[in-house]
């Protein structure tokens, strides 16, 4: 098999496996896989904005709207204005969210934190960057496809928001 075939093919075993455990943690924890992330990411940001926790996902914001409608719907998250700029919504988790955050057992984070702590920092260093690489080919394939130059309304910045 091509090498690149090869590659391809390791990379969709992760994200099959990925996309199987998060459904798991949906019907056990009542969170997903990607919930969850968000929910970390409020946890360890309190008060951040909805668009810089976009900006961290690399989401559209209009994509995380949804998670964060989910979210709050199950009463882990609290949306409310920004005092100092009713514009802004900020981002707290409730105390049931709290829980949810704390919990790391069969979830994904789990299970990437047992990879990752058996890895030395040279091997996650080349990681994150060829991950990295291989996020822009995929967005210039993209572009290519869609015949357009990216823009800030149709693609989340790449930079890392701070927190707030």
């Amino acid at each position: 098999m091509p090498e690149v075939l090869a590659f391809m093919q390791g990379l969709w075993a992760v994200v099959h496996r990925m996309e199987r455990l998060s459904k798991q943690m949906g019907a056990g924890a009542g969170v997903t896989g990607p919930q969850r992330l968000v929910v970390r990411l409020i946890g360890l940001f309190p008060g951040v904005s909805a668009g810089d926790l976009a900006a961290i996902l690399h989401l559209h914001p209009s994509t995380l709207t949804g998670v964060l409608r989910r979210l709050e719907a199950q009463a882990l998250v609290s949306r409310s204005a920004d005092p100092a700029d009713r514009r802004r919504t900020i981002l707290r988790l409730t105390r049931r969210g709290a829980r949810i955050s704390r919990g790391r057992d069969g979830t994904v984070e789990a299970a990437v934190a047992t990879t990752v702590s058996a890895s030395t920092a040279g091997q996650m260093a080349a990681t994150q960057t060829f991950l990295a690489s291989l996020a822009r080919s995929l967005d210039r394939e993209l572009d290519r496809a869609n015949g357009s130059v990216p823009t800030s309304s149709t693609r989340a910045p790449s930079h890392r928001a701070r927190p707030t």
